[in-house]
């Protein structure tokens, strides 16, 4: 256009003020940088540094969980072993009657004599009514002697019902009361031999509490578990 010249200058680009640390220049800019830095190595070294010490409590805090649960299972299985002794004794008679019985083909309990084979169980399976939970070798054995009696139980309620019935019947009835009872000698051998590791387990030592082999009163017992049943 006339009386204007016709070389423009070019304009600059101003850059916005917002993408600046305002009174921060280039090595203040710098410098924050280092300080983060440094404030998140200081958050993570002390954990990359108290590590071992870590590693040495969990250790303690395990060691100090078996040690409580080596105690707990020692008491647990002294604890069996007594209610193992007093069951014992409970069923003894039973077994004796029942050993009367095979050697006598003619010979036939009472209904009195049931009963009392049936108290003398129900007492037995009362002592192993309370289930604490322990280690694996006491709970297997607390379970085996509990089914042992079980089974005991059974063959005295199949015996009672050979009383209510005569003839062949009567006397499948009454041989298969005297196969249960052998069951339940193997089982509760079975089940002595588990408690015997569990007492091993327990630092007791070895504990023996098998029945006799034909289950008389003062039939000597042996260390070991009977291989079969009488």
């Amino acid at each position: 256009m006339p009386g204007r010249s016709s070389h423009r200058p070019v304009p600059r680009r101003v850059r916005s003020s917002r993408h600046r640390l305002p009174g921060l220049g280039k090595r203040g800019a710098a410098g924050l940088v280092a300080a983060l830095v440094l404030v998140g190595l200081a958050l993570v070294l002390p954990g990359l540094w108290s590590s071992g010490d870590s590693d040495s409590a969990l250790q303690e805090r395990t060691a100090e969980l078996q040690e409580a649960e080596r105690e707990r299972d020692a008491g647990l299985t002294g604890d069996l072993v007594g209610l193992a002794e007093e069951a014992r004794t409970d069923v003894l008679p039973v077994l004796s009657g029942f050993a009367e019985l095979d050697g006598d083909a003619t010979g036939v309990a009472t209904s009195a004599e049931v009963q009392r084979w049936r108290s003398a169980v129900e007492s037995a399976a009362a002592r192993f009514a309370d289930r604490p939970s322990g280690g694996t070798a006491v709970n297997l054995a607390r379970s085996g002697l509990a089914g042992a009696v079980t089974i005991l139980g059974r063959a005295v309620e199949t015996y009672a019902v050979s009383l209510r019935v005569e003839g062949a019947e009567a006397q499948q009835l009454r041989a298969l009361a005297g196969e249960l009872r052998d069951d339940a000698v193997v089982a509760w051998s079975v089940a002595a031999s588990q408690l015997d590791v569990a007492g091993i387990e327990a630092g007791l030592g070895h504990v023996h509490v098998f029945l006799p082999p034909q289950g008389v009163e003062g039939e000597l017992t042996s260390d070991h578990a009977p291989e079969g049943p009488p």
